[in-house]
């Protein structure tokens, strides 16, 4: 299994070039296509203004600009990748909002890309909710990349893997195969409080795991860190202390209606890692 297809979200804010940067490198590394999607968004009249010619028609030429705007997301997208070396990629603007245009084209790629919400960023809008749509209905592995500093992930050389026996756990692991063979070296790490034992795990907690890894050709080290934090800051710590450069973990939560509903630790993932983080639901 490898990565043969990339898509990276196209917006107007500040981390887009470091994002578009980080996934031509990854298509680079992989020979994988690449493809850039700047979601146009909607423009709806409100409810009694939607029968009038004159405001159908500045609809109409509302949604003229929004293409427009994403026409010129693509464009930079594809002058971008072309001088990073990428051959093989596209860039595609589709009309409708966010979530749901990157979650559908999500599920045809082998990974998506996106950033963590950056607070001095007036252009956010609607992307923390897309990420978490993306995360939980697409089906496929999330990378979200920090909003502050540098975003190096194809030579990742340390790789930290919260373990924790479950079946979103398993889905990254898996997911994070690619990845993790580039590697220079991986840590699988138990996160549990001494109540939490045995539950997801045999005598030996991440054992059995980290013989799966070994059979796939891996040098792994495992590690059981008893904690009195929350798991999402305990991972966090922990992967400071080892100078991981990406971090691989299960995504948790469920869609309720048009919410996306995240848990904890994914939330603290997605919010404050300072490395980038593979996720899967």
């Amino acid at each position: 299994m490898g990565i043969k297809s990339i898509l990276v979200h196209l917006d107007s804010g500040v981390n887009v070039q470091g994002r578009v940067d980080a996934a031509a490198a990854l298509a680079l590394r992989y020979e994988a296509h690449l493809i850039g999607l700047a979601p146009a968004g909607w423009y709806a009249l409100p409810p009694e203004g939607a029968g009038g010619g004159g405001l159908a028609a500045y609809q109409q030429a509302a949604m003229d600009e929004l293409r427009s705007q994403a026409l010129g997301r693509a464009r930079l997208f594809q002058e971008r990748v072309s001088l990073l070396g990428v051959t093989s990629y596209e860039g595609r603007v589709e009309m409708g909002y966010a979530g749901e245009v990157m979650t559908l084209a999500a599920r045809y790629c082998d990974l998506a890309v996106v950033s963590q919400l950056n607070p001095d960023d007036a252009c956010n809008g609607s992307s923390g909710q897309m990420a978490q749509e993306m995360l939980l209905r697409s089906g496929r592995p999330l990378l979200v990349l920090p909003f502050a500093g540098e975003c190096e992930v194809p030579a990742a050389a340390r790789v930290l893997v919260g373990w924790d026996g479950s079946r979103e756990a398993a889905r990254a692991m898996r997911d994070a195969l690619p990845l993790l063979r580039q590697a220079a070296s991986v840590e699988v790490a138990v996160f549990e409080t001494p109540e939490d034992v045995g539950r997801n795990h045999g005598p030996m907690p991440g054992a059995d795991i980290g013989l799966w890894l070994a059979r796939h050709g891996l040098k792994v080290k495992v590690s059981y860190v008893p904690i009195k934090v929350a798991a999402g800051e305990a991972l966090l710590s922990h992967a400071a202390d080892m100078g991981a450069q990406l971090i691989v973990a299960g995504g948790y939560g469920h869609s309720r209606l048009r919410e996306a509903v995240l848990g904890g630790v994914t939330r603290t993932l997605m919010a404050s890692s300072p490395v980038p983080v593979l996720l899967s639901h």
